[in-house]
């Protein structure tokens, strides 16, 4: 069973207003003081605060009282349309026609045009499964562009009443009759935890961990700074603990390669956080080949991008087409990305670390 609630801005005010109740879960909009509508999903664990028309994006997340999002200069969303106006989300999507950092041949967007899109379309969903019941949030946002391309982005993310772990997808439909480019990520951005231990399905030599050499636009590299990343790009494996003496500012990037799978095709990585929780990342490596971790710890900004599953490296348009990563969708043709991300108690903790180390 399954049901859907066709958003309107109407419902969205200064107050709190539930829109759903469904045994222990509901779904409550507000506004925020700087005009930016929001849908907060509550479940027994916790909850999860949705943008419905900025990027879809999850702004926050919090469960068993422990908040997961990152530390940002932004304490609400600012309503825009450029990603560093309004920056601190849990999760955003990137792409879809192009994505990355642009480079000196690039005219995109940082990470294109998906992450603060307006959506023309928001729905609050709800439903049962195997895994018990559900609420969500979806939403449609059509790019169309004249001689250029047509395209229908289609995300979702559902919170389960017995998880606080997110199903997190998005649907890119190429609506022309001509193929389109395709560059997409799901960028989920965790508070670091200090002394936090990471935990991945790869292994820590330079093979499996590279260090992003190239600089962006907007990171202003000290003497200090090119030094940690000189020593990482010998020996990775520093950053397997968080220690506090480390410095991560401007930001560090690695890229991961050679991830395992389980039987079932998944890929898993935790932050494991000192009282023996974690932040949890999974996803299928053959549908997401790449995945970037990205490291910023300083007074103002702290973020653990654990893993940042993707169809290529985050290093603009001209970058990655000339090292054959950016993918092409068929005329009318569609492609799905899934992601599961969220916290893990301490007994999934441990039951996932096992699941992780025999791989």
């Amino acid at each position: 069973m399954t049901g859907r609630i066709r958003l309107d801005r109407s419902v969205f005010t200064d107050g709190e207003r539930i829109l759903c109740e469904a045994g222990n879960m509901r779904a409550v909009s507000f506004r925020y003081p700087t005009g930016v509508h929001a849908l907060r999903l509550e479940g027994p664990q916790g909850f999860i605060v949705v943008l419905p028309w900025q990027g879809q994006q999850v702004w926050d997340a919090a469960f068993n009282g422990r908040r997961l999002t990152m530390t940002t200069i932004f304490p609400e969303p600012i309503p825009t349309v450029n990603l560093l106006d309004s920056y601190g989300a849990f999760l955003y999507h990137c792409g879809a026609l192009r994505m990355g950092s642009p480079g000196p041949q690039d005219s995109h967007p940082l990470h294109g045009e998906l992450p603060t899109a307006p959506y023309q379309e928001a729905s609050l969903i709800f439903g049962e499964d195997q895994a018990g019941p559900w609420i969500g949030v979806t939403g449609a946002y059509g790019y169309a562009k004249a001689f250029g391309d047509k395209y229908r982005a289609v995300p979702t993310v559902k919170l389960h009443e017995r998880s606080s772990v997110l199903d997190v997808s998005m649907t890119i439909q190429n609506l022309a009759h001509f193929p389109m480019d395709l560059m997409y990520m799901c960028h989920v951005n965790f508070l670091p935890a200090e002394n936090g231990e990471v935990i991945q399905a790869a292994g820590w030599d330079t093979k499996d961990m590279v260090v992003r050499s190239s600089i962006p636009a907007h990171v202003k590299p000290t003497p200090q700074f090119l030094s940690f990343l000189e020593s990482l790009s010998k020996n990775p494996g520093v950053t397997r603990v968080l220690r506090p003496e480390d410095e991560y500012n401007p930001e560090i990037v690695f890229y991961i390669r050679n991830l395992r799978a389980d039987r079932e095709g998944l890929t898993h990585m935790l932050q494991k956080h000192p009282d023996g929780s974690s932040d949890y990342i999974s996803w299928d490596p053959k549908h997401l080949d790449h995945a970037v971790r990205w490291i910023l710890k300083h007074a103002d900004q702290k973020v653990m991008g654990m893993a940042l599953p993707s169809t290529c490296d985050p290093e603009g348009y001209t970058a990655e087409k000339q090292k054959g990563n950016v993918r092409s969708i068929p005329a009318l043709g569609s492609v799905t990305f899934s992601v599961r991300t969220g916290y893990l108690d301490v007994g999934e903790t441990r039951a996932m670390e096992s699941k992780i180390r025999s791989l």
